[in-house]
Parts: structure tokens; C-alpha cells; sequence
């Protein structure tokens, strides 16, 4: 079947701001699961569809060449700048377990309590401002501090990491048309740290001990790409974490019985982070391209292709999840969602933004009797994708 006259664009900006067509993606999945875009791409709209193309990583390699500025993708950029996602095997599995393993699940125990003093810091600052901006002064700088943690750094590279997360520099390589010779801010930032740490007789943390001392196909990792790998956990640790917690502080200020079950409940945290991942996805797709000639549901697409993954139209997918558009905290699977994306190359840092997510929440819920939205305010949308737009609330201590 045809979906011609679904005026459908993947990219649209207004999504941030009037929301994702949620209507015109279940006719889609019903219509034309695979999607042609204007763009001419294809966007695959169903759950086990997008599961599958994230998974076959041999077929559908990630491309984020056209989001940082270089339509020509991968092929055009030079090696060194590659994101992790966009490494191909075997050199993506080494790479990435450095980094997972400096995010092991006892170096989380560890940064777990100075993430949630610092939500209490940061309500104890917002108790003093009527009304508070959940989205600047909350959501968008836990991240941040938690990642400055990662690699043991201050509190200025904190808030530069928020800076480059709100003014776009994230979504530049050296190689994007119009960036400085230097490269973008964050390069010329993690240059000065790698030779600082070179300097030093022992790396100060261990996601600098594991990348220095690495060899990689018989080589050690240049100092262009250990960079690009920082640039990268940056990109991923605290821009789309940062997304994942304004939509949840957002939820929570509009919905007083949602936060109201929570208050009775601590236990329902975990399924509350769960549901926002799912429902409020903080990524509503992201790109791929075809290495090879393959077919979906009976369409073609051809080597080259771009395809994006329709993530927030897969977690609302009629055939997986009843009642998709709705926020339930009694879904049998609560972790059944591709948020964090799906096979080999899920997010190596899901098990961090889980947890700045369910402290972040707990944090409040510890604190303020109530947090009420302020009369008059437009709130962002659910899901508002990585919007910067102000989430403003009435605070009220306990």
C-alpha cells in the first residue's frame, strides 16, 4: 500500500516545538512500514524492523555524516574522525570495550553519591528562584557533571560541556565546512587534557589509563582519535542525557498524580525512567546507510541508501505495545524499548544515564513536597526531542 499523501519528514524542526505526529506515524506502520522520505531515504516506522536494522550492523552502518555537516557520509571523513557508532568491526568492539569498561558498573557505585549531592546542590539553588528552569538549571547540568566525574574533571569543564550542548558545537568534526583549523571547541579542549594526561606518571582516571595503554589492531590509538572518542562521549553522554532528563522533570511538573504515585511508591522509579524512554524516546531516529543491496518487507534499498531508524515510531508500535501513546507504569517489559538502540552497538554509556536519571528523580522527590507549573507557560512538547525550551516550576519544599 501507498502512504503518498502522509506528508511525513523525519527531520522537521517543529517537531521540538509542536511535537512528533504521532498520528501520522501509526498510519505509516499501518500503511507503508517503510517509508519514503522527502529526502529519499527510508524510514523504517515498525519495532522489529528497526530492531533488526540496528542489529545487523554488517548491512546498516551508522552515518552521522550529514548531521555534522558532511552529506557525503563516512567515506568522506576522514578515519580518525569516526564516532565510535560509526567504526566498523572488529575495531568498533575494541574501542568501545575501553570505554564501557571505564563506565563498569563499579565505577558507577562510586560517582553515584556525588551525582545525587549534586541534584541536591542544584534543588537547593532552584528553592531560591521562583520560578526555577528544571531544563537549565537540572536536567541540563547533571550530565554534564557526571561525565566531568568520568574523567576526572572540575567543574569549569562541566559547564563547557553544557555550552557546546546547547550552542551546536557537538555536532561538528574537524572536517565540517566553516570549523577553525584548531577544530571544534571541544577538540581544542581535549587536546590540551590528552597531553596533560600523557604528562602525567599515571593517567588521573581510568577511561584515560584504559585509552593510552590501548593497542588496537596491533596499534596503539592515535591521539586524533582518542579525541574524537572523548568529543563523542560528550555528544552522547550529556547531550541526548540531557534530553532524557527534561522529559522526565517536564512529565513530572505536568502530571501531579503521576507525581504523586511516585512520592507513595520509590519502587516505581525505575519503571517511571523506563517508560519515559519509551514513550518520550530522547532520540526519535537516527541515520544509517546500506553497505549492501538488501530488502524489507518487500521493497529493495539499494547499496548507499540512507535509512533512518525510526525509534520513537518503533517504542509506540501497536503490534509490541498496547495503548502505545499512553504513559503506563505497569508494562509487563518495562525495559522492551530501543532508546539506547539495539545489538552490538547499544549505548555503552545506558547503565550511566539510567542511573543520573533515577537519582536525578529521587533527588526530588526526596526534596519538594510538590513542583507546580507555572500559570500561563508553555511547556515543550512529549516528546520535544532535543529541544533547549525552558521548563519552568513552582518549587515546593517538603
Amino acid at each position: 500500500m501507498s502512504a503518498a499523501d502522509i506528508a511525513f519528514d523525519p527531520h522537521d524542526p517543529r517537531f521540538a516545538s509542536e511535537g512528533v505526529p504521532f498520528d501520522k506515524l501509526a498510519r505509516i506502520r499501518c500503511e507503508a512500514p517503510v517509508f519514503r522520505t522527502p529526502a529519499g531515504a527510508w524510514y523504517l516506522s515498525r519495532f522489529d524492523d528497526v530492531a533488526a536494522a540496528l542489529t545487523d550492523v554488517d548491512t546498516f552502518r551508522a552515518d552521522l555524516g550529514p548531521i555534522t555537516g558532511l552529506p557525503g557520509g563516512v567515506e568522506t571523513i576522514p578515519a580518525e574522525q569516526h564516532y565510535l557508532s560509526e567504526i566498523e568491526e572488529p575495531r568498533h568492539k575494541a574501542i568501545r570495550r575501553l570505554l564501557t569498561a571505564a563506565m563498569s558498573s563499579a565505577r558507577l557505585r562510586q560517582i553515584e553519591p556525588l551525582i545525587a549531592a549534586e541534584c541536591h546542590r542544584l534543588i537547593d539553588a532552584m528553592l531560591a528562584s521562583r520560578p526555577a528552569n528544571l531544563h537549565d538549571d537540572y536536567a541540563m547540568a547533571i550530565p554534564a557533571f557526571a561525565m566531568a566525574r568520568i574523567m576526572a574533571l572540575d567543574e569549569a569543564a562541566a559547564q563547557a560541556f553544557m555550552v557546546w550542548s546547547w550552542d551546536g558545537t557537538l555536532m561538528q568534526r574537524p572536517a565540517t565546512p566553516g570549523v577553525p583549523p584548531g577544530g571544534p571547541a571541544s577538540h581544542i579542549f581535549f587536546r590540551d587534557y590528552l597531553a596533560q594526561q600523557r604528562a602525567m606518571a599515571t593517567p588521573s582516571n581510568d577511561l584515560m589509563a584504559l585509552m593510552l595503554a590501548a593497542e588496537v589492531e596491533g596499534a596503539p590509538l592515535s591521539d586524533a582519535e582518542i579525541i574524537t572518542q572523548l568529543h563523542f562521549l560528550i555528544q552522547a553522554g550529556v547531550h541526548t542525557t540531557r534530553s532524557l532528563l527534561a522529559h522526565l522533570v517536564n512529565r513530572l511538573v505536568q502530571d501531579a498524580a503521576l507525581w504523586a504515585t511516585l512520592q507513595a511508591d520509590r519502587a516505581l522509579v525505575p519503571t517511571f525512567v523506563e517508560e519515559s524512554l519509551r514513550r518520550d524516546s530522547p532520540v526519535q531516529r537516527t541515520t544509517r546507510r546500506c553497505v549492501r543491496e538488501t530488502n524489507i518487507r518487500g521493497i529493495t534499498l539499494p547499496a548507499g541508501a540512507w535509512v533512518e531508524m525510526g525509534i520513537g515510531s518503533a517504542n509506540h508500535d501497536e503490534a509490541v505495545f498496547d495503548e502505545g501513546r499512553d504513559f503506563r507504569l505497569d508494562r509487563a517489559e518495562p525495559r522492551r524499548h530501543l532508546a539506547f538502540g539495539a545489538g552490538s552497538h547499544v549505548c555503552p554509556g545506558a547503565a550511566l544515564a539510567r542511573m543520573e536519571a533515577q537519582v536525578a528523580v529521587t533527588a526530588l522527590l526526596d526534596r519538594l513536597e510538590r513542583m507546580e507549573p507555572v500559570a500561563g507557560a508553555t511547556y515543550p512538547p512529549l516528546p520535544g526531542s532535543l529541544g533547549h525550551q525552558p521548563i519552568p516550576a513552582i518549587l515546593v519544599a517538603r
